[in-house]
């Protein structure tokens, strides 16, 4: 797959507030808001050290990336239905199994297949047709396994991958799968944070301190992280994009 390179401007007009949510406490007041992005997308991804680097793959299956700049998306061809994010804002993507990332101007065919791709902390995961979950070593150019089972895979900040099997969500710790709390339908993680969908499509934002789950509120199916933290979803029942603005 080669480069395709031109700037698309959406036809939408942007809707500047679409939820809002107050936040109380003894010394502040803050305004959480999901801001709807222009454009459409089938899935959504998300990179980057301290900014966010953000790709979709399009409704004609072609990989995007933002420019908050000049707020337009800017297609790089291909054709995928799933896109993951390197720390270092390299796409990686997946079409009908086969895997791919973006060098220059030229998709790269990578080995192996994968049902799920994920990135994070200098490092790339993916689940194979399984579901088992295998780390990318770039040297040898080749897929390590790690076992266990999975459906969606994300991998944090700290290149530490967790997996959502069958709504039940797991991290591995050393060489084991720790079973964590709550049930979820997606997940992502960068710039220190972890992010998932629940059961009921409200967006929840990791606590490790308290080892729970905080309701952000929102109505999603899907969820990237970038390297500032900032969650970004696609809304439950069509293609729109948002963005979280005021969370931290």
């Amino acid at each position: 797959m080669k480069l395709i390179s031109k700037t698309i401007k959406s036809t939408l007009p942007i809707m500047g507030l679409v939820l809002a949510l107050t936040l109380f406490n003894n010394q502040s007041v803050q305004a959480q808001v999901w801001e709807n992005l222009p454009g459409h997308a089938k899935d959504v991804a998300a990179g980057g050290d301290s900014t966010d680097v953000v790709w979709v793959i399009g409704r004609d299956d072609s990989a995007y990336k933002w420019n908050d700049n000049s707020f337009t998306w800017q297609t790089f061809g291909g054709s995928a239905q799933m896109i993951a994010v390197e720390t270092n804002g390299i796409p990686w993507v997946v079409n009908n199994g086969q895997i791919y990332r973006l060098r220059g101007q030229v998709w790269q065919n990578m080995p192996g297949q994968a049902s799920a791709i994920a990135a994070g902390g200098g490092d790339v995961w993916k689940l194979d047709r399984q579901g088992v979950a295998h780390k990318w070593n770039d040297e040898s150019f080749t897929w390590q396994s790690f076992g266990g089972n999975g459906q969606v895979i994300t991998v944090d900040s700290n290149g530490i991958p967790w997996v959502i099997n069958n709504r039940q969500v797991y991290r591995l710790r050393g060489q084991v799968w720790q079973n964590m709390p709550g049930n979820l339908r997606a997940i992502d993680a960068g710039g220190g944070e972890v992010w998932g969908v629940g059961d009921s499509y409200n967006v929840f934002r990791w606590n490790d301190d308290s080892f729970t789950w905080a309701n952000v509120a929102g109505n999603a199916r899907a969820i990237a992280v970038g390297g500032t933290g900032t969650p970004y979803v696609l809304q439950r029942t069509g293609t729109q994009v948002y963005r979280l603005r005021g969370w931290q």
